[in-house]
């Protein structure tokens, strides 16, 4: 029996919010469908969902937005310990117009599958701990607790869900190959090599080439150097690292190779990169 739940009777008027920390899924609510969004953190363990028949297995660190009239049903893997948390549709509507987005909210309800990421362990805990401090806010003050929880969305929408809109999430690709393409974007992975991505996604070598070809264009290795080289080129132009350290927390092993990887990119050796572009800061300083 599909359950209907609606955001009157649910969620409070005044805060606008409803949040809960969930330790198991109730199987007997679900299916269920709602006319409000929802947002869910695995903060441990994994999860199953079904949303509008389509399956999505979510991870540890995986973040999803259930939409208002999405058909879904929730099946743990093992324990599953999450956050959810709900919020009536005109308030992403309001967000939305405050970010002069309309086209974007579009994309998020016309998509196939509800938007997900899958956040590293540092992001993970961050909003993990910002959704728990939640709980320290005055019951009497709601005004306060819907302030909160406004500035909180929005910083989600940002950080994680529209980006979600043209990344891997976006892709007509397996759920092992999107959460393998979203823990790509970390730096802390950007030293991995073809047996630490076989590793993750539990694939073989040539599973994985084949996937990467197919839906990329590119070798794994490919795909992990112009990671590498644009985070490189960032900090390049963004920090005061040597080229050296540069090097090294991109993720590459051998200098070298960096400086062949980066000339053949970018057409300029690092050094070069860096003293072009911090030059064409200084004019514009000087204009200033």
């Amino acid at each position: 029996m599909l359950h209907r739940i609606n955001a009157e009777g649910t969620i409070d008027p005044d805060s606008e919010m409803h949040y809960r920390f969930h330790r198991k899924i109730d199987p007997s609510i679900y299916p269920q469908v709602h006319d409000f969004y929802e947002l869910t953190l695995v903060t441990s363990g994994a999860m199953c969902v079904a949303v509008n028949g389509q399956v999505q297995e979510l991870p540890p660190g995986a973040l999803i937005l259930i939409r208002p009239g999405d058909v879904h049903i929730r099946r743990a893997e093992g324990g599953c310990h999450h956050i959810n948390v709900a919020f009536p549709a005109r308030v992403v509507t309001s967000m939305f117009q405050y970010l002069e987005e309309p086209e974007a909210q579009r994309k998020i309800l016309e998509s196939k599958r509800p938007p997900m990421a899958v956040l590293t362990t540092g992001n993970r805990l961050l909003l993990q701990t910002r959704l728990e401090t939640l709980n320290l806010l005055p019951i009497s003050q709601p005004r306060a607790v819907c302030m909160a929880l406004r500035r909180l969305m929005l910083d989600v929408m940002l950080e994680y869900i529209l980006p979600a809109l043209s990344g891997p999430q976006a892709m007509d690709c397996p759920d092992w190959f999107r959460i393998l393409l979203e823990r790509l974007d970390s730096p802390e992975c950007f030293s991995w090599n073809l047996s630490d991505l076989m590793q993750f996604s539990g694939r073989t070598r040539e599973h994985l080439c084949r996937s990467f070809k197919r839906y990329l264009g590119v070798t794994p290795i490919a795909c992990l150097n112009a990671k590498r080289l644009n985070y490189a080129a960032n900090l390049l132009l963004h920090s005061d690292q040597k080229v050296i350290d540069v090097a090294y927390a991109a993720g590459f092993q051998s200098l070298s190779r960096f400086y062949h990887l980066f000339k053949q990119e970018f057409g300029v050796p690092p050094m070069q990169y860096r003293q072009r572009n911090r030059l064409g800061e200084l004019s514009l300083a000087s204009d200033l």
